[in-house]
């Protein structure tokens, strides 16, 4: 990977994570919290979300392989997800493959809900996994990992920094702030999905012709 690709990586990484789109669950969920444990469940959050991340950039690649899922059919599949994450961005709202009601339910009889539903699925979604897979696939090396290792710890900096500011950030920006800015991650999103999308279409054609 080049200076380019390693910074293209890290943008659309950070977008389809959209700590901002977690800040709305992250003061749903600890309602009732002392500020601090407010923060420290942002904090965790990130951590975990950083975990998950490095982890797949590692072994993602391999669990394709051994599930004989070839690299066009999941681009092809992580496009259609992306941008179904991207089109809810764009409506403001929560994508439904982020959370669903009943997560958020079930998150609310937790004591904890750092790692589920704040780490996985609102931020590292299935979204977030299949970018990191996908890239992992296409720029193999363990230089590149090691790169893209380093990204995905830039990007649980980033959302450990926004979730645990996230009620100077509400009340700064306000929900329409937050609105405008989820819309403006979606249609960048939108249009990395597409590409996703076709670059799946032209591999999976390469393979079969």
């Amino acid at each position: 990977m080049n200076f380019t690709q390693i910074v293209n990586y890290f943008i659309s990484l950070l977008v389809v994570c959209s700590p901002f789109a977690a800040l709305p669950a992250l003061l749903n969920l600890t309602q009732g919290m002392t500020l601090k444990e407010k923060k420290n469940t942002g904090l965790v959050a990130a951590v975990a979300v950083g975990v998950i991340l490095i982890s797949m950039t590692w072994i993602g690649s391999s669990f394709l392989s051994f599930l004989g899922i070839t690299i066009p059919a999941f681009q092809i599949t992580g496009g259609i997800v992306v941008f179904l994450l991207a089109f809810s961005m764009l409506n403001a709202q929560v994508s439904r493959m982020k959370q669903t009601i009943e997560d958020q339910k079930e998150a609310q009889k937790k004591d904890s809900v750092a790692i589920v539903p704040l780490a996985i699925p609102i931020t590292a979604g299935p979204g977030a996994i299949s970018t990191v897979i996908i890239a992992n696939a296409t720029h193999p090396g363990v230089t590149n990992q090691v790169y893209m290792t380093i990204c995905a710890a830039l990007v649980a900096l980033v959302i450990g920094v926004t979730l645990y500011f996230a009620g100077n950030i509400e009340k700064f920006l306000g929900q329409t702030g937050i609105n405008i800015f989820n819309r403006i991650a979606g249609l960048i999103l939108a249009a990395m999905a597409v590409q996703m999308l076709g670059k799946g279409v032209l591999g999976l054609l390469t393979i079969l012709w």
